[in-house]
């Protein structure tokens, strides 16, 4: 029996095992951030949408296992502008079917100052970028019925960074 769990109440030992998982976790989110695989894509259009927002688009028919990734609403992915080795992550805005059939991804980017989403909205069309593979469940469109009843879905989503390092997000359909 080790001298620690002898000497401490049962609580600190607990207290220690969780905190030494938390840094395995940490260290392993680490490694699995590095271990991101990055296409290269040109811009294929960056317009302005509205004040501070962009329409993105993202050129991504030469690089089909990444359009493949994408392949339910709701989705997002990491985004590195050159030069700048911190990602952002999008929202993909254009449906699955988008990418398959105009080989494009789509994105509503709002210009932050200071922020990843400010240099790539000072980019322009042809000026390439990384994208990582499309990650996350994304939603459940079927399940809305009857689909005749409803040709037009709009998904809202609103992500929150907490001090946590923690995303939440609140979805409006």
């Amino acid at each position: 029996m080790s001298i620690l769990r002898r000497l401490a109440p049962n609580h600190l030992t607990t207290h220690l095992k969780h905190h030494h998982r938390r840094r395995l976790a940490t260290a392993a989110a680490a490694v699995r951030q590095d271990t991101s695989i990055w296409t290269q894509a040109p811009l294929y259009e960056i317009e302005p949408a509205a004040e501070s927002l962009f329409h993105v688009s993202i050129d991504v028919s030469d690089s089909p296992d990444l359009a493949a990734s994408h392949t339910r609403a709701g989705q997002y992915l990491q985004l590195r502008v050159p030069d700048v080795e911190k990602p952002s992550f999008l929202a993909i805005a254009s449906p699955p079917s988008y990418a398959a059939e105009k080989g494009a991804f789509e994105f509503l980017v709002k210009s932050i100052a200071g922020s990843t989403a400010e240099l790539l909205c000072g980019l322009k069309k042809g000026d390439v970028v990384e994208l990582s593979q499309a990650s996350g469940r994304g939603f459940e469109i079927d399940q809305i019925e009857p689909a005749e009843k409803y040709p037009i879905v709009l998904i809202f989503r609103h992500w929150i960074w907490h001090q946590s390092n923690s995303i939440s997000y609140r979805v409006w359909v």
